[in-house]
């Protein structure tokens, strides 16, 4: 899988949906990545957009104190929101990330981007954009190696 060129079909799916001046933001640690490479793309066509990352382990439910509830650096009231993320799988970090940009402000909408959906979802929550689905079983691992964090672009499942 050549993953920059996932992003940037990702990135063309973005502009081409009705969203405008949309806020990207990245679920640490590898979609904070993937959000400023799809950022970048989204530069290269002049479009207009934001970028912030989201600290989302205050809000998980399966956490105990981590820390304060904090906000968003850039204020996603009114805006149109995109979560990206490496892989989707059950969907309880997407849940902590929605609690925390709805913590920071009332969006227009919230939407999904992801490099890999593995499907498994224990919570209703999809994304609307998918780089690669991999129907996986539970027990299988998908991992995701960036340049920026692995010195390496690579999905392996195992």
């Amino acid at each position: 899988m050549d993953i920059n060129k996932t992003l940037y079909r990702v990135s063309k799916e973005i502009i081409e949906t009705d969203i405008v001046n949309p806020l990207l933001i990245g679920i640490p640690r590898r979609g904070d990545h993937l959000a400023k490479r799809i950022s970048s793309n989204l530069d290269s066509f002049n479009y207009s957009h934001d970028l912030d990352t989201v600290n989302y382990k205050p809000f998980r439910d399966d956490l105990e104190n981590e820390g304060d509830k904090s906000s968003l650096t850039i204020n996603p009231t009114g805006r149109d929101v995109v979560l990206i993320d490496d892989v989707v799988f059950t969907g309880r970090t997407l849940r902590a990330s929605l609690e925390a940009v709805i913590f920071s402000g009332r969006a227009k909408s919230i939407s999904v981007a992801c490099l890999i959906d593995r499907g498994h979802r224990e919570l209703p929550i999809s994304p609307k954009f998918i780089g690669k689905n991999i129907p996986t079983s539970e027990s299988e691992y998908v991992s995701v190696y960036l340049e920026e964090v692995d010195g390496k672009d690579e999905v392996v499942v195992s």
